[in-house]
């Protein structure tokens, strides 16, 4: 062979192998690293790796490059520096791709800075055609609302679906993010509400009145409301008019339209928040729809009737619900029904000794903290937090006690000398302890401006800074920021929040072979809830969830908070709420919203999300781009709607393919 020829099958060779690398290089594959989802591009976990260190310089140098620009405004969103504001002014102006501009707007709304409202307001008058991402500008126009804002958002011409869908976003976003609340906007919801025909954006409409806490602008609207909430078809629609009643209940008319509710209704979600609006209605027939409810075959319903009793039972009324106790079929109902009877007879030994009874064999901790409230209500049983405070090792007993024992002390305005001194022996005990909990509960009680006739009680700045300085981060993070508040409150600064925290990022071991929307199941005293893992929108959170799922984590932890119509949380190895990690995860705000079954991550700041999780029971607006949502349910909805405070988490799995295979 001639060297001539040599060389050109030489030169070929080596040309191919060039090729295929540059192949390689510009679709971002990594050769000896295999993904089943977006992250087989190296480029891509470049930036989310960026993105976590909060990197906002270097990830502005990659927005140079058209084919990754989508990934890295998201990222941005979650950085929310404004540095980088120019530059995504820049691509939103330039670029020709939709999703792209999208991504833009989401990532400048992120910024929540009222100083970019002339540029948003400015951009949407000249692209009006342009509807689909009129949407989304119109959503992060509220998120930076200033008075400008506020009033295009008002007073826009309707003119399609996207368009009004935007605008209920946005001026849902101006409340939560800005503050802002008007008649005009409230006006303009319910003009959309009549004129939409997507059920989604009148569920929107439908959450905004919710969410007012104007009694005189909801009673503006009280027949649109009424009427909502007992006849439309879309039972989330029913719930969110039913809440707004809540908020102007001794209005004229209220009473009648919840009794009406209480009577007619079959939905769940809709009784709870119709006995939850009864709170402030004295009207006998609605406390006797109440009453009724304590039997409901619902565990939440149940409950909720309940505790829509308290302090409205007269002499009689207690003593008949007393009677009825036995056909109340839920343990944490029952307890509540208790608390609110011996709230009106606080003096009856036999009651008294009835709750004891079941405090003491109570078959779980968190029941035991229910017939514990309970029991205080007694003058018998005025003892007995402090002294199960004292003796329990059992941190949802003992946390729950302290919140009692400081309670006890708030309704005392004249307090003697003794009682002043006991108050400063069991703050400095709770805050030398160095729990989470206890240093939590005793910030709140002195942070409470109602409490300064107890300030010469309280212990020294000098106290505080000293245990502050002993605490574990990230482990014990909320403890810390706590008595940061509490510092500054008694030196009476205000308190400047750190914007972030040291994170932990991406273990991506744990994600090579999870795909967008795998399957894992949450085993749990009530059914199974399955659940797609979102792992190209939270690919920190999803690998931090599959690593302490693979390490049996989870297995018997309990559901420790339940809002009704709200949330449901669990995941905390202490079981109080105040249980992490020794690590911290960063933020990981996507364009996903919340909707009824999505999953976040609890936190107590920026960057300081561990391994607690929560349900969505219903769409909460307020929560998005602040909350990561991780995960989304898909089956097994009837069971978290019945979750109960205290249920139990058995197991959590990933269901694998070859167990999907043998199942079907």
């Amino acid at each position: 062979m001639s060297n001539y020829k040599f060389l050109s099958i030489f030169y070929l060779f080596f040309l191919g192998l060039f090729i295929i690398s540059c192949s390689e290089e510009e679709q971002g594959t990594s050769g000896g690293e295999k993904y089943s989802n977006k992250f087989q591009d190296h480029k891509i976990r470049e930036i989310y790796s960026l993105r976590d260190e909060r990197n906002t310089k270097e990830l502005l140098k990659i927005l140079k490059d058209t084919v990754y620009q989508e990934e890295v405004l998201i990222a941005l969103g979650s950085v929310q520096d404004t540095l980088a504001i120019s530059d995504i002014k820049g691509v939103l102006l330039e670029s020709n791709h939709l999703n792209v501009k999208i991504a833009a707007a989401f990532a400048l709304g992120q910024m929540g800075d009222r100083s970019l409202s002339p540029f948003i307001i400015d951009f949407i008058v000249k692209h009006q055609k342009e509807t689909e991402l009129l949407e989304h500008m119109f959503e992060s126009l509220g998120k930076c609302a200033n008075d400008g804002a506020i009033y295009l958002l008002t007073h826009f011409v309707l003119s399609d679906e996207n368009v009004m869908f935007g605008i209920v976003k946005g001026l849902h976003r101006a409340k939560d993010w800005q503050g802002y609340q008007s008649y005009d906007a409230s006006e303009q919801i319910m003009r959309i509400f009549t004129k939409s025909k997507s059920v989604e954006t009148k569920e929107w409409c439908s959450a905004y009145f919710a969410r007012i806490n104007s009694k005189h602008m909801l009673e503006t609207f009280n027949s649109n409301i009424f009427d909502n909430a007992r006849h439309h078809e879309n039972e989330l629609i029913r719930a969110n008019f039913t809440k707004a009643i809540q908020n102007f209940s001794k209005g004229a008319g209220s009473a009648t339209a919840l009794k009406k509710i209480l009577t007619d209704e079959k939905s769940p979600t809709v009784l709870q928040n119709a006995l939850m609006a009864t709170e402030k209605v004295r009207y006998s027939g609605v406390i006797n729809k109440s009453i009724e409810y304590l039997s409901y075959n619902d565990p939440i319903v149940a409950e909720i009737a309940a505790q829509s009793i308290y302090n409205k039972l007269g002499w009689s009324e207690a003593k008949e619900v007393f009677d009825i106790l036995e056909v109340v079929n839920f343990n944490n109902a029952k307890a509540e029904a208790m608390k609110a009877i011996l709230r009106k007879r606080n003096k009856d030994k036999k009651m008294y000794e009835f709750a004891l009874k079941h405090f003491e064999n109570a078959p779980s901790s968190y029941e035991k903290t229910i017939w514990l409230e309970a029991i205080t209500e007694s003058k018998y049983g005025k003892d007995l937090a402090f002294d199960t405070w004292k003796t329990t090792d059992v941190n949802i007993l003992k946390t729950k006690s302290i919140e009692l024992v400081l309670n006890d002390y708030s309704s005392k305005f004249r307090p003697s000398k003794k009682e002043g001194e006991e108050l400063k022996r069991i703050l400095e005990e709770c805050i030398a302890t160095k729990d989470v909990s206890q240093i939590y509960n005793a910030c709140q009680f002195i942070q409470n401006k109602k409490h300064d006739h107890f300030k010469s009680h309280f212990p020294s700045i000098a106290k505080l800074n000293e245990v502050k300085d002993l605490l574990e981060l990230p482990l014990q993070v909320e403890a810390y920021i706590e008595l940061e508040k509490t510092i500054a409150f008694l030196e009476g600064k205000e308190f400047k929040a750190k914007t972030s925290y040291p994170n932990k990022g991406i273990q991506w071991k744990y994600i090579k072979d999870i795909e967008q929307n795998q399957i894992a199941r949450i085993k749990t005293e009530k059914g199974d809830i399955d659940i797609q893992l979102k792992v190209e929108e939270a690919p920190a959170t999803v690998a931090m969830f599959v690593s302490l799922i693979d390490s049996g984590f989870y297995n018997h932890l309990h559901f420790h908070r339940m809002v009704p119509n709200f949330v449901t949380q669990g995941g905390d190895p202490r079981g109080d709420g105040f249980g992490g990690l020794d690590y911290n995860i960063p933020s990981e705000f996507s364009m996903l919203n919340y909707k009824r079954g999505s999953l976040g991550i609890a936190s107590a700041g920026k960057d300081t999300e561990s391994c607690q999780f929560f349900f969505s029971l219903v769409p909460t607006h307020h929560l998005d781009g602040r909350y990561t949502i991780f995960s989304e349910v898909v089956d097994g909805f009837d069971v978290m709607q019945k979750l109960e405070y205290g249920d139990e988490i058995i197991d959590i799995s990933i269901i694998r393919e070859e167990i999907l295979t043998s199942i079907e």
